[in-house]
This record gives C-alpha cells, structure tokens and sequence, in this order.
C-alpha cells in the first residue's frame, strides 16, 4: 500500500543524500507551487549542522572517537560524526521505579563493583557536578511522559499501518529538509503522545497530525525552521496555513505545552562512551549502527511504548554483540559497567532486543525502505549494507533471536535460520 493510498494528498520525496539543497523560506518556491532549483541553496549560516552542532551552541565540546575499524578510509568523512556528544549524565544512579516491562537495576552505590568512572574530564562545560542529578531528572521526566502500549486498540478510527506509512513518508521529508535528528524522533514522540489522547483523529487528518508534529518539533530542536509554506507544498497542497496552526494549537492544548520529552540519541550518547571506556575497540561504527536500529523502531508501533532509555540501551546491547569478533556471549558483553551507567540489566532489556533481531530481518524485505536508504550513504558509513549483518553467525544469532520473540509474542517465525 502506498502513501498515496492512505493519504490521498501525499507526494514522493525522494532522498537526494545528507548534503542535498533543501527549501528554506517563501523564495524556495516558485508561484507554481514547485521548486525552483535556483533559489535553493544550502543555509551557509548553519552548514551541515548535523555535525557541525557544536559550533553553533558552543557549549558542549566534542570528542572526536576512534576512526572505525570495519570500514575503508575512504568512505570515512574528513571529521568524524561530531554529534557523538559528551553530553552531562550520572556518574551515580539511583533506583527508578519500571514504567513498562522492563525493570531497571537497583542502585550500585552499596554494592563492591568495580565500575570504571568515565567522567573524569575537567572541562567545566561538562558539568560533571550535575552529571548525576541532570540524569536523574531525565529518567524521572521520560517515566512521566510514556506512551501507552496498543493506544489504537479501541476506538480508533486509524490503524497501526497508516502509522507506519507516515512515518516512512516523514523520513523522507525530513531528510529533505535536513533537519537534525533530534527533530525526528521529537515529531514521532509528539505525534503519538498526542495520537493516545485523541481518538477521534480520523484518516484524512493523520497526515497533518504527522505535519504539523515536525512543524512544532523543528520550532522545539533547530536553529532556523522550515517555513509553514514549505509544509503545506509537502502535503502537496491538501492542507492549507490556517489548518496546520490550528492543528499545533490542538496539540499543543493537547500535550499542555510539554515537549521536552527525553530522546534516545540523549541516552546513547551516554551508553556508547560508557561503551568506548569499557572496551578500546568500540568506536563511532557501534554508535551508527545503534542509530540505525533506533530509526528502524520510529515506524513500528510496538516499539512506540518503550522508554527512550530503554531503546538506547538495547540498541547499544544488539550493536556490541553484531559487531563483536570475539563471539562473546551477548550478556557478557553488557557488564557491570554498563548495567551501572545505564540502569537496565541484559535480562531486561533482553526483550527489546529480541524484538530488534525481528527487525533486522523484517527490515530487508519491507516495503517501507526510508531509513534504510538514509543509512546507505557514507556519512552513516553505509550501516545498513554493513557486512557483519549479512554473516552467518551474525544472521543465526538474529534468527535465534527473533524466534525466541515470536514465541512470546505468538507469531509464526520460520525456524530454518536457525
């Protein structure tokens, strides 16, 4: 089914790589409503400011981690991705009660572990002071705005298919207009935390739910946002300006104006430098692949109801393991350390991986490719063409996993990959 099929108004965006122009304002379009390709320029303000975040905030310095050991130098960018920030998190964490299935692990401060320290840098723009309490706050706030798990069971008029064709379709967009990650799964966040609350959305306005969430999510996270002009020519003119302000105030009201909902790049960040003082050959390949199957979650509703802290841990988990030489068993891998610094034991988040094994395989025969085309171009090292997935320990794992799911969740797997 395509998205046309299910939102008559929506066009194809076609992904014309990381550094793509993008339109910025009412001179990127001609009266005709199309492109005009000469006054589409790339903002010189920002430059790519998915990895140039840092110069425009000047506040969180970057650190620049081991140049991956799987891939050509040649498909390497002159700077590694700088996004990979050290932003403040817990030396110390504190029990917090489970919003969902899975439980986190109870405060290590009592215990005689030798957890290593990784926030011994003296750079005052670290804040390594608030590191514990800033954390804190974040996984009180994530538990206080969850997403209930099935909200489409009774009384919706949309289902979990259309959901998953927006969000593919929204990718694209995004894409387009080269907006920073963060605003992608802020529009995701918005529009399904709005979704529990408003039942009555019917088909034709789900489109615009999708549109105006990443209208509010760009206003949220960057620096110069996309037009209200530029939304309405990407519905294809299906809605107008007055809709889309209307739509915002309704989930603005909706949401009572709260959208500092946690993210999980937020929590990854964390997890993988906690990874690289574990482990000396982690580097920014397990980060990206990590990414990678965070994206992969955005479009599947039964990913929607995890915490943004589970998701980062369990991607993080999956990624160690997929890309580990050693075949080193998967709950090794996940040590003490990273128990400490995350909050999740294996057993935990054993689950979400189990469903991220589901995914990777799915993924390969989806009719829904967005995010695995995204991911084909060297500023993502390739990572969804990355061999490792491809190996035959590393798809009898995914196999074995992915059955072990199915069995919970009563669906019919094929047992032959195993």
């Amino acid at each position: 089914m395509s998205l046309t099929q299910v939102f008559p108004s929506a066009i194809s965006v076609h992904d014309e790589g990381e550094n793509a122009a993008m339109p910025r304002g009412k001179s990127s379009l001609t009266t005709s409503g199309k492109f005009n390709g000469a006054a589409i320029k790339q903002r010189a303000v920002l430059g790519d400011i998915c990895s140039n975040r840092s110069a425009l905030t000047n506040v969180v310095s970057e650190v620049d981690f081991k140049k991956p050991q799987h891939v050509p130098s040649k498909s390497v960018a002159k700077k590694q991705i700088q996004e990979i920030e050290n932003l403040p998190l817990p030396s110390e964490k504190e029990a917090v009660k489970p919003a969902v299935e899975a439980e986190r692990r109870s405060s290590f401060s009592s215990q005689n572990l030798e957890i290593e320290d990784i926030d011994t840098e003296t750079n005052p723009q670290l804040v390594a002071v608030y590191v514990k309490d800033i954390y804190k706050y974040l996984n009180e706030l994530e538990e206080k705005t969850v997403i209930k798990s099935n909200y489409m069971e009774i009384g919706y008029k949309i289902k979990p298919h259309m959901r998953t064709i927006l969000i593919d379709w929204m990718v694209e967009v995004h894409s387009r207009f080269k907006l920073l990650q963060e605003t992608l799964y802020l529009t995701v966040a918005t529009m399904d935390r709005f979704l529990q609350v408003e039942p009555s959305v019917v088909r034709h306005d789900l489109q615009l739910v999708g549109l105006t969430s990443m209208f509010i999510a760009s206003k949220f996270e960057e620096m110069y946002t996309p037009e209200i002009h530029d939304f309405v020519f990407m519905s294809d003119k299906a809605y107008t300006k007055k809709e889309i302000l209307r739509m915002e105030l309704r989930i603005l009201k909706a949401l009572d104006f709260n959208l500092g909902r946690p993210l999980p790049l937020h929590f990854l960040r964390r997890y993988t430098k906690a990874a690289t003082h574990v482990y000396d050959w982690v580097d920014v390949l397990h980060h990206t692949l990590s990414k990678y199957l965070m994206e992969l979650s955005l479009p599947e509703y039964d990913f929607c109801h995890f915490l943004p802290s589970q998701l980062a841990a369990a991607s993080l988990c999956l990624s160690l393991k997929i890309l580990d030489e050693r075949e080193t068993p998967i709950d090794v891998l996940w040590n003490d350390t990273l128990i400490y610094y995350s909050g999740y034991t294996y057993e935990a988040l054993e689950p979400i991986v189990e469903k991220f094994c589901s995914l990777i395989i799915k993924s390969e025969t989806s009719k829904h490719q967005a995010i695995r085309k995204k991911y084909l171009v060297a500023k993502f090292y390739q990572i969804s063409a990355l061999p490792h997935l491809k190996s035959p320990a590393t798809h009898a794992f995914l196999a074995k996993m992915a059955l072990k799911n199915s069995n919970l969740t009563h669906v019919s797997y094929p047992t032959d990959g195993c």
